[in-house]
């Protein structure tokens, strides 16, 4: 009897033992799966805010270009002359010139992080779309600032001239 109550209480022990293996396996198959979920909405996150704020650098960038040359045309308009003042618009100037040249050096980087990133990485069509849709607004934002950069040079060389 005691051999008969030993096998049975071994045949239950190792049913419920495979129970749980079943059990934990499945549970670290649920868990492995939110992980690579969760992965995925991190990574499609991370570029689209890296190509987010990098337009928006841009596009700021290149509006406080376009500010500075209003202030300077009204300087023109208002005879408002100046020898320290001229040269300051001029460092301005090339301090902006050197910023737009380490913002190309950025884009050039970004842009291939982006190339690296979807090619590697399976992102789903609707996430595609609206990744390259905001890859192709970075060439339009640094149109915006050679534009903005075109006219500070301008006005800060009318700006020279009329001193």
């Amino acid at each position: 009897m005691k051999k008969f109550l030993f096998f049975f209480m071994s045949v239950l022990s190792f049913i419920s033992i495979q129970a749980q293996s079943k059990d934990s396996q499945m549970e670290v198959q649920s868990l492995v799966h939110r992980v690579d979920s969760l992965e995925h909405e991190l990574s499609y996150l991370k570029l689209t805010y890296e190509l987010y704020t990098l337009n928006s650098d841009i596009i700021m960038f290149a509006n406080e270009l376009y500010t500075k040359s209003i202030a300077i045309q009204l300087n023109l308009y208002n005879r408002n002359f100046n020898s320290k003042l001229g040269n300051s618009y001029q460092q301005y100037y090339e301090s902006c010139l050197r910023k737009k040249q380490s913002i190309s050096g950025l884009i050039e980087a970004k842009k291939r992080f982006f190339t690296l990133k979807v090619i590697t990485y399976p992102y789903s069509e609707s996430e595609l779309n609206t990744l390259m849709a905001s890859y192709n607004v970075i060439d339009d934002a640094y149109d915006s600032l050679k534009q903005s950069m075109n006219m500070l040079k301008i006005t800060v060389d009318a700006y020279k001239e009329l001193m």
